[in-house]
């Protein structure tokens, strides 16, 4: 049952915690929104301050610590790297909570293993059983798909979960995100949902990889090949990354960075684990983890994953 269920979307305090590449914009958007309607301003944490100050700017209030942020809202947004990153913060949320009735709603938007939804799960379950809660908390997993172009423009796709995900939908669309998909209650089924949803991304990076490796070698020539990828493909995933290994020679891939090597490698080996708990392989995106893990030891983690076609073309 919903904590929330009675509440008033408008008047609820709402937090964020992480502002990286798509946190930054996503809470950026999210505080505009809110300004434009009058409503609170958002609470903001990043463990690199500096980052909380052009969000102070439009009006955020930067707080030093993550249970701060906690404390001065009744909902509170992650948008971390990891699973042991998303643990980390939950546990000194959980630690430091001031006591009180009033609910708290954390909302999980990172992209994580189902494994580490679970354990904050069980985690909550485990201090309720002990009376180890301050306060009463609700866990949600709301992923979202969209590289950081759509989080600058509000037109990310929102995934709602738990019991409280209408309240959630409510805050995501259309504050920094263009629709929201229901997901149900089952919170770990968001997380393996999206794990699913980056496989297929990750086969496109990788059938793009493949193509273009083989139109350079036998003189079809990548920008012709892009010229196809935008005709019948005209969609932002497969031109965005076709684009990024067609220009600059390939290197566009190395400077225009949206989603790193590095989080490929973690998403892509969550999409091979799902695969593995139910008894089965998922072929192209062992293929990827592989061209991935060459450019990770080769060239760059920090360039942007669609540089795997760097490990096809031995370059």
């Amino acid at each position: 049952m919903s904590l929330f269920s009675d509440c008033v979307v408008d008047k609820l305090r709402v937090g964020w915690i992480g502002l990286g590449a798509m946190g930054g914009e996503m809470a950026r958007n999210l505080q505009a929104h809110r300004t434009a309607l009058g409503l609170s301003p958002i609470s903001v944490y990043n463990r690199t301050a500096s980052k909380c100050d052009a969000l102070a700017m439009l009006g955020a209030q930067a707080c030093g610590s993550a249970s701060d942020v906690a404390n001065a809202s009744d909902v509170v947004f992650l948008s971390l790297f990891d699973g042991d990153a998303v643990k980390s913060v939950v546990t000194e949320i959980l630690d430091s909570s001031a006591t009180g009735m009033q609910p708290l709603l954390i909302a999980d938007l990172t992209t994580v293993h189902p494994d580490s939804t679970q354990w904050v799960l069980d985690e909550l379950d485990r201090r309720r059983r002990e009376c180890a809660l301050p306060r009463p908390v609700e866990f949600s997993q709301t992923p979202v798909w969209g590289a950081p172009p759509a989080a600058k423009a509000a037109r990310l796709v929102f995934v709602s979960s738990g019991a409280s995900r209408s309240v959630l939908a409510s805050l995501a669309v259309p504050a920094f995100a263009r629709a929201a998909i229901d997901c149900g209650d089952d919170v770990v089924r968001a997380a393996k949902f999206k794990i699913l949803g980056n496989f297929m991304i990750a086969s496109t990076v990788e059938t793009l990889g493949e193509a273009m490796a083989v139109a350079e070698e036998t003189g079809i020539g990548r920008e012709l090949y892009l010229e196809f990828v935008k005709e019948m493909f005209p969609i932002p995933p497969a031109v965005g990354y076709a684009t990024k290994m067609a220009e600059e020679g390939g290197d566009a891939s190395k400077t225009n960075v949206g989603f790193t090597v590095r989080g490929g490698i973690k998403d892509v080996g969550y999409a091979i684990d799902l695969a593995k708990s139910a008894g089965m392989r998922l072929p192209i995106a062992e293929l990827a983890l592989e061209h991935l893990q060459w450019v990770n030891d080769k060239g760059d983690p920090n360039w942007d994953w669609s540089s795997l076609a760097f490990a096809l073309r031995k370059k």
